[in-house]
């Protein structure tokens, strides 16, 4: 009844046009023309370049003050600290399955 929504698998066909692949440039061509035209899209202007710099050195700078950062094997619950840091707030995980173990 009604109107529905179905889903059938298909087959994407395509075929490229020798010619059409025949002249379009390679990689380095269409960048090399990039820059020849002034087309700066490809690439990243200096500022934009040291600006992300300064969230790596906030980052590197937070890691290196607590150098024991807490780490665990795959196919655990996580380290303890994650919960400690939920618990200190009177907070927990909401998915805790009994058969995964902690990891430490």
């Amino acid at each position: 009844m009604g109107t529905g929504l179905t889903i059938e698998p298909d087959e994407l066909r395509y075929r490229h046009d020798p010619k059409a692949a025949a002249a379009a440039p390679e990689a380095y061509e269409r960048l090399i023309n990039n820059v020849l035209e002034g087309d700066q899209t490809n690439f990243t202007h200096w500022s934009e370049l040291s600006a992300s710099w300064h969230f790596i050195d906030a980052i590197q700078a937070a890691w290196s003050q607590e150098p024991n950062m807490p780490t665990y094997p795959a196919a655990t619950m996580g380290p303890q600290a994650a919960f400690d840091l939920l618990s200190r707030d009177g907070r927990e995980w909401f998915w805790q399955p009994h058969r995964v173990q902690m990891a430490d």
